[in-house]
């Protein structure tokens, strides 16, 4: 299950010139997180976790830890797409650690049981062999986590990742995925007060719902997702440079 290992590759510099210091607000750091995401580079990326964890360790909060977990989350697929799978698993068990002490503090929260099944999808990539017996349970625990609310942003966006990136024989449907995919969209803009989010998850969701349309063979449908990702975000490196500009010498005469 290749969840969004593909996508995080493209997690960027952001072009700030102030240090992030621990402290600022949640806002803040999914601001900046927001336009790392954008413009290609890793740097940043982990100068904004460190602050957050920084800020943790001073003033314990649920909300920051769960920031914190879903940005290690984003790290951890960044890692495995540049095979450092050293690094991947030290922070994949401290993303796991995390998940448990949120699942402690929100036990019924479906997002924090979607990001429990998406890390552990993620030892799939670490050691492949392992994918009969960790993909059933990865799944199992998203199917869990879409049962407990079948509106959370979280929820439908790991069951679109599933349904995306999981072989055919383990229910992986392109088709389905992208509907889930304008599920997740909606619920992430819905819990926004129903605009678009600037949230770096928000851009990935769109981006891999345009990568279903292509993988179903929906090519307009693809085409105008990728048009109106570079509408929202006509920064979004990795769309505007690289996964349109090869759909369309792919696909330029369909």
């Amino acid at each position: 299950m290749k969840l969004v290992y593909s996508t995080l590759i493209t997690m960027v510099f952001l072009a700030f010139s102030s240090p992030l210091k621990a402290g600022e607000t949640g806002f803040a750091y999914q601001e900046r997180l927001y336009q790392i995401y954008q413009s290609g580079e890793m740097t940043q990326w982990v100068e904004v976790l460190d602050a957050m964890k920084l800020e943790y360790q001073s003033t314990p909060n649920v909300d920051l830890l769960y920031d914190i977990t879903l940005t290690q989350y984003g790290y951890i697929g960044y890692l495995l797409g540049i095979k450092d799978n050293r690094t991947a698993r030290r922070y994949l068990a401290d993303a796991e650690e995390n998940v448990e002490r949120l699942a402690l503090r929100r036990p019924n929260d479906a997002n924090v049981l979607a990001l429990k099944g998406a890390l552990l999808a993620y030892h799939i990539a670490l050691a492949p062999y392992k994918a009969p017996f960790i993909g059933p349970r990865s799944m199992a625990i998203i199917s869990e986590s879409f049962e407990l609310n079948p509106n959370a942003p979280q929820a439908l966006l790991e069951k679109a990742n599933s349904a995306h990136y999981a072989p055919s024989m383990f229910g992986g449907d392109p088709n389905l995925a992208v509907r889930y995919y304008a599920k997740a969209i909606a619920a992430f803009e819905s819990t926004n007060g129903g605009v678009a989010p600037r949230s770096w998850i928000y851009l990935n969701a769109y981006a891999q719902m345009a990568l279903a349309f292509e993988k179903a063979k929906q090519h307009q449908n693809a085409k105008r997702t990728y048009l109106h990702i570079l509408t929202i975000a006509p920064d979004f490196k990795w769309v505007r440079d690289e996964l349109y500009p090869k759909f369309t010498r792919k696909y330029s005469n369909k």
